[in-house]
């Protein structure tokens, strides 16, 4: 297959863009509007892992199940740069004049021109690449630039590929992979939904004690986010390695859920409307973010016993509305089973 000189893939809005590995799972998906509703019918189960209460320093939330390796939706076709000697960039190219877009993973940042780490810290990171343009030899790639902001930015091929020799010089080997949508359609699924918000609800300290081990899941990570400020605070974390991701994560959770909620009403025709209840949550949400962005960027420590409060508020005002919309939904569909049987 000829190369085109110059090849730019679409992309569409993301649903959860905290970590590079999460914005491509909806943001490829431009020919597959259903694509969401993977999301919001069963990803929603926040996690975190324990290790922070006891000398590491950040709680490594997440999504269960939010990045783009996890969708099953989407196609996957690996190569190690292992195997590929020279000829990792024409492969790259091939990829996407197939219609591809190309995930890597453990390139050193330092090296990637406009990349969230470039000439600042040595990090094995991932991204996307969804164009390429041979008269300036450069890529375009899709993920947190140098000034921190989720988007596409062009950057030389010579410097993804000083980034992949990095890596490569202390024995490791980045991945690529050639991904792709599919354009089955995803239906809303009011059933899932329900089993899934059952999963998020049922945690607690008695299942998730502080003393432990293993990942903790659910609504109680709330919980071990309020115990990580306090640890903020009386200075057993430095601030120096504060995790400052952590919020926008919360955020976006919170945005989702809401969306969740209101496809859910809608989808049942449910007349309580807790999406409305709700939707404090998500301002609630962004405030937090933005007060903890005041403390990572000012060192304004006052504000943690606040942040602290605010999510244990959260977490008992979530429990509640979902218990809320949970039961509602339940009914409904119990009731649309009982007629279908008549």
């Amino acid at each position: 297959m000829k190369m085109n000189r110059r090849v730019e893939l679409p992309l569409t809005a993301p649903m959860y863009s905290t970590f590079n590995n999460q914005g491509p799972a909806v943001a490829i998906a431009v020919n597959n509007p259903t694509a969401k509703n993977r999301y919001l019918n069963q990803v929603m189960n926040l996690t975190c892992k324990r290790s922070f209460l006891h000398g590491y320093s950040s709680p490594d939330i997440f999504v269960a199940d939010s990045g783009w390796y996890h969708n099953e939706y989407i196609e996957k076709h690996w190569v190690s740069a292992k195997f590929v000697g020279g000829y990792l960039n024409p492969i790259i190219r091939n990829m996407i004049d197939n219609g591809y877009y190309v995930a890597y993973n453990d390139v050193d940042d330092y090296y990637v021109k406009g990349k969230s780490w470039y000439h600042k810290h040595h990090f094995g990171h991932d991204g996307l690449i969804c164009g390429y343009d041979q008269s300036d030899k450069t890529y375009c790639i899709y993920a947190f630039d140098s000034n921190w902001i989720y988007q596409k930015f062009w950057t030389p091929q010579s410097a993804f590929q000083r980034g992949r020799i990095a890596v490569e010089k202390q024995g490791r080997y980045s991945n690529i992979c050639a991904i792709s949508m599919s354009d089955a359609p995803i239906a809303f699924s009011p059933v899932t939904v329900c089993e899934k918000l059952r999963e998020y609800l049922d945690s607690d300290l008695k299942k998730y004690p502080f003393d432990g081990e293993g990942d903790v899941y659910g609504i109680v990570v709330h919980t071990y986010l309020a115990k990580y400020m306090a640890m903020l605070y009386c200075g057993e974390i430095p601030y120096e390695r504060t995790d400052t991701r952590i919020f926008r994560l919360i955020w976006e959770h919170k945005k989702i859920m809401h969306e969740r909620l209101e496809l859910l009403e809608k989808t049942l025709d449910l007349k309580d409307h807790v999406s409305r209840k709700y939707e404090p949550l998500v301002k609630e949400a962004d405030t937090i973010r933005l007060l903890y962005a005041a403390h990572c960027l000012k060192r304004r420590d006052a504000v943690l016993p606040l942040i602290e409060k605010k999510l244990l508020n959260m977490e008992n005002t979530e429990r509640a509305l979902l218990n809320e919309a949970l039961n509602n939904a339940e009914r409904a569909i119990d009731g649309q089973e009982r007629s279908i049987e008549k």
